[in-house]
């Protein structure tokens, strides 16, 4: 890829799980594992084909699924980068900010290490606590028509 390019979505292929047409979402499992081999974020992304992978999906058209068909689900690469940071860059700083200005005060190599992983815990915590908040910034979409086992493309 050259760097002109940029990848500007991220597709993955799901399987439907259930749908409620009432409140117009999907939810789905991604199964899709080889295609996160090439990022970066493949280890830590919930989107690597794990069980509890499920995601639920906002969709004017939900009454069009049904449990069973296999769709692709298409998520931003600005998403992807905003969760690499909270997931990764995020926690590093505060570790290593709490680390230092406690080593700086103290001047005790232990208290700074504790106090940083209590720092990260609590990032993390703070983050869980959040999640309802920042679930609009991380919202997938179907994409194409949905493929029904058993039929050809």
């Amino acid at each position: 890829m050259s760097p002109e390019e940029t990848l500007e979505h991220i597709d993955h292929s799901a399987i439907v799980e259930s749908v409620d047409p009432g409140k117009n979402t999907v939810n789905v499992r991604i199964n899709d594992t080889g295609e996160c081999g090439d990022c970066p974020a493949a280890r830590l992304c919930a989107a690597n084909g794990e069980p509890s992978n499920r995601i639920s999906i906002v969709t004017p058209h939900a009454s069009g699924y049904r449990k069973g068909d296999i769709v692709t689900v298409r998520g931003t690469e600005q998403m992807h980068r905003k969760a690499v940071m909270y997931a990764t860059v995020l926690p590093c700083i505060a570790l290593v900010a709490v680390m230092v200005l406690v080593f700086l005060i103290t001047f005790n190599q232990l208290a700074a290490a504790l106090s940083g992983i209590g720092a990260t815990i609590l990032f993390f915590i703070l983050l869980w606590g959040f999640r309802n908040r920042i679930a609009h910034e991380f919202s997938f979409t179907i994409i194409g028509k949905p493929q029904r086992p058993g039929e050809e493309k």
